[in-house]
């Protein structure tokens, strides 16, 4: 299932993979515009946004790239349901995680918490 939104000037896609309700796999595509972060150039927006993208770094089962365009910081980012290390993840602002994670990721309330967000599901 993919859905998008566009939050604030952000334009994001995050697609599931998944088995029964559990999640295994979440990719998500964000365009995040200059002007959303206060930025003008991609130097600034490099100084706002490097830090953010590094604190992916270092998680297991996370895979996270950001490119630069002339007006927009392209970010994708990759996270392995059954390698991530959901503690870590939780860290970092703009992840939403909730209930027991051991037991796995339901899609179903994970597609209420993205509705309720202001997400819809491409069909």
């Amino acid at each position: 299932k993919t859905f998008n939104a566009n939050l604030a000037g952000t334009e994001i896609s995050i697609t599931y993979t998944y088995k029964g309700d559990k999640i295994i796999k979440q990719t998500s595509e964000s365009k995040i515009s200059y002007a959303t972060v206060g930025a003008k150039t991609k130097e600034d927006a490099a100084k706002i946004l490097d830090p953010l993208s590094a604190k992916y770094k270092n998680i297991a089962g996370v895979e996270e790239k950001l490119t630069y365009e002339d007006t927009y910081a392209q970010e994708n980012v990759s996270v392995d349901m059954e390698k991530v290390d959901f503690k870590a993840l939780q860290q970092i602002s703009g992840t939403m995680v909730s209930g027991d994670t051991s037991k796995g990721i339901s899609m179903k309330q994970t597609q209420t918490l993205l509705e309720a967000a202001g997400f819809k599901e491409a069909k």
